[in-house]
């Protein structure tokens, strides 16, 4: 029998889970998230444009659908995450009568709540380091047809979009690796 309760395990598997998952280096074939997005999804949609099958109005547009799906389901996800590891910091410290940030060699306290501040840091780095990006990506996207200018523009934009987005998924990722030593140690 584990040393530590059910819900407890039950909080790692949605912890570490749930970093990878968001992380999308582990399931990024199954999933699509954070890091697919970088390394799949919208360099095949500037490809497309770059082959000339699709318009560039096309691209900024069907960039804006892949944002809005992620933009919908990621912020829950990493809350959900955040909030398991947020349990296991909680529950370290019930479980060994420890006090919070205690010196200690086994301090899996912190260990847990800096995996969940990476974690759910997605959504704090989005609004502060990619709202102009996406927000002119955006604007672009409402457009019916983009000029000459417009569309260098956009892919300009969706190049600092891909950069942006693929360090947003390291976070997410670091979270999990350090989540996963709380959890051996």
């Amino acid at each position: 029998m584990s040393a530590y309760p059910l819900n407890y395990r039950i909080a790692q598997a949605v912890g570490l889970s749930g970093a990878a998952w968001l992380s999308g280096t582990v399931a990024s074939q199954l999933t699509g998230n954070i890091a697919a997005l970088s390394l799949i999804a919208v360099p095949a949609l500037t490809q497309s444009r770059e082959e000339k099958s699709v318009s560039q109005s096309t691209v900024v547009k069907l960039w804006n659908k892949v944002y809005d799906a992620g933009k919908a389901q990621n912020p829950p996800v990493a809350a959900t995450t955040a909030a398991a590891f947020l349990y296991l910091a909680w529950s370290v410290r019930h479980l060994h009568g420890a006090l919070l940030f205690r010196p200690t060699t086994d301090n899996r306290v912190a260990l847990y709540i800096t995996a969940a501040t990476l974690t759910v840091s997605i959504v704090p780095y989005t609004i502060v380091t990619m709202r102009p990006t996406n927000n002119a990506l955006i604007q672009l996207a409402r457009s019916r047809d983009l000029t000459t200018a417009e569309e260098t523009q956009s892919n300009d934009l969706l190049g600092r979009w891909i950069l942006f987005n693929g360090i947003r998924s390291i976070l997410p990722l670091v979270g999990g690796l350090v989540g996963i030593t709380a959890a051996f140690l």
